[in-house]
């Protein structure tokens, strides 16, 4: 399995990124290839609504860091996407990433049965960590995204959030997380190696 993972956090030893390890390293054990985008490191620009992928090209034509995470997360077999909570959104980081995944749209996609031009639908992983202790806030973040990314071609999102894991270092008490995770990890390794 081709795994991408992509991190929105500025922080590498930041909440969302230490759970999201728990994910990864159990899909590694099962065999799993890992690749993982840290885009804070990252020199990109959000979409520029040049609309060349539509009109010039089937792809992004920016020439920027982002473009070959874009190109590797079309082929992968599975994603993460994984990002804290700010001001009632994901990232600006991961944010900037999803504004450039439109290039996975077909031109006249809006009338299109099938509007992206993946080859199969892609499995997704959405990891949230938000510091609000309300389970109630902010929770219209996943099924936003998720219609979103449907329409892109990630047919399946898979969500993991969690809630009042304000402090660096507070998702280490969070047991029933990382118990998730990784039981999510054997579903999705189980699934694809009966496929495959």
């Amino acid at each position: 399995m081709d795994l991408v993972y992509i991190s929105g956090s500025p922080r590498r030893r930041g909440n969302s990124n230490a759970l999201a390890q728990h994910f990864l390293d159990r899909c590694r054990e099962q065999g799993a290839a890992v690749t993982s985008y840290f885009l804070n490191d990252l020199k990109y620009q959000g979409c520029q609504a040049c609309d060349n992928c539509k009109t010039i090209a089937d792809k992004c034509t920016l020439d920027d860091d982002l473009l070959p995470v874009l190109e590797h997360v079309f082929a992968a077999d599975l994603v993460v996407m994984a990002s804290p909570v700010y001001y009632g959104d994901v990232s600006a980081q991961l944010k900037g990433f999803i504004d450039r995944t439109y290039s996975y749209l077909k031109p006249r996609y809006i009338a299109e049965k099938h509007p992206n031009r993946l080859v199969q639908p892609k499995t997704l992983v959405f990891i949230l960590v938000q510091g609000h202790r309300d389970p109630n806030a902010f929770a219209d973040i996943l099924p936003r995204y998720s219609d979103i990314f449907k329409w892109t071609g990630f047919a399946e999102t898979h969500p993991l959030r969690v809630v009042d894991v304000y402090h660096r270092g507070d998702i280490k008490e969070q047991q029933a997380a990382h118990e998730q995770a990784v039981k999510l990890a054997d579903k999705l390794m189980a699934e694809y190696n009966y496929l495959h």
